[in-house]
């Protein structure tokens, strides 16, 4: 695999991760930022001109949007998803962050290889810290009260949950964590949290104070939800379409923030330089 890379839109976290690669000697172009978002990376004048002499094309988070254009929020024009196809070579990688169906169908017919980074295990385990430092700045910024003392539940105990159990700990919250299997419950009575089952929630989230949702799928139906005390805060960090009944919290009064990509908003320099480590691990596999 050649050193030349074309970096393809995206946000912040793909302009840190291409002055990384140039740091690392690789010969980086990028296209889809306008040039305030540059910064000292000079944009490729076309699309064309950024991806010559390339056989690998990195992209952003959710790189093709449902009409089919490259996701690219720095830039003022757009970058249709066929139009890129047609001016990435033959057997080239395209490498991105939770790629659709649909683009990779797209590739698939010019026999352009992709690489979903998001489904790694290096980049999950890398990416949980900046998620879970967001979730405890949102609730920081929301809550009336410290997180020291405070009733912290965290429903989920993967990569996200585990770290950001660990880290509300740290602040001395009171942290429970639930988990369907009775490995992870043995594991959080292990290190020291109060331990639920996710099935039995709703006999325990009367005393919260702020939730974190980690479990992609729906949770918090308006059951659960109506044994919330007033003021409970939760911040879902599950994937579309998230964990709780928005409409349900909505007409309870219960405030629900659904905070996504965290790690690009709140450390974009950090994202970017896991990015890079992951797509350093792919290059160097291939």
């Amino acid at each position: 695999m050649g050193r030349r890379i074309s970096v393809i839109g995206g946000d912040m976290r793909q302009i840190t991760l291409a002055e990384y690669l140039i740091k690392d000697g690789f010969d980086i172009s990028i296209f889809g930022f306008d040039a305030s978002a540059c910064g000292e990376t000079k944009s490729s004048e076309s699309l064309s001109d950024a991806l010559s002499g390339s056989k690998t094309v990195v992209l952003g988070i959710n790189p093709c949007n449902e009409n089919m254009n490259i996701s690219a929020p720095l830039w003022s024009d757009t970058i249709s998803a066929r139009t890129l196809i047609h001016h990435i070579s033959p057997e080239s990688t395209v490498i991105g962050g939770k790629i659709s169906p649909d683009f990779i169908s797209l590739c698939k017919e010019k026999n352009i290889t992709c690489i979903d980074y998001v489904l790694r295990e290096d980049f999950a385990v890398l990416n949980a810290v900046p998620t879970a430092e967001g979730a405890i700045e949102l609730a920081m910024q929301e809550l009336p009260v410290t997180l020291h003392l405070c009733n912290c539940l965290v429903t989920g105990f993967g990569r996200i949950g585990k770290i950001l159990a660990r880290d509300l700990a740290f602040l001395g919250a009171d942290v429970t964590c639930s988990a369907r299997k009775s490995s992870d419950i043995a594991w959080i009575n292990s290190l020291g949290y109060n331990a639920v089952y996710t099935k039995n929630l709703s006999e325990h989230v009367h005393n919260c104070t702020v939730i974190f949702n980690t479990i992609p799928h729906l949770i918090f139906d308006r059951e659960i939800l109506r044994n919330l005390r007033p003021g409970t805060l939760i911040i879902d960090l599950a994937s579309k379409p998230g964990g709780v009944d928005f409409k349900s919290a909505e007409s309870l009064g219960i405030k629900v923030i659904h905070a996504l990509s965290l790690p690009g908003k709140v450390a974009p320099a950090t994202a970017g330089k896991i990015i890079k480590d992951t797509l350093l691990n792919i290059l160097n596999e291939m």
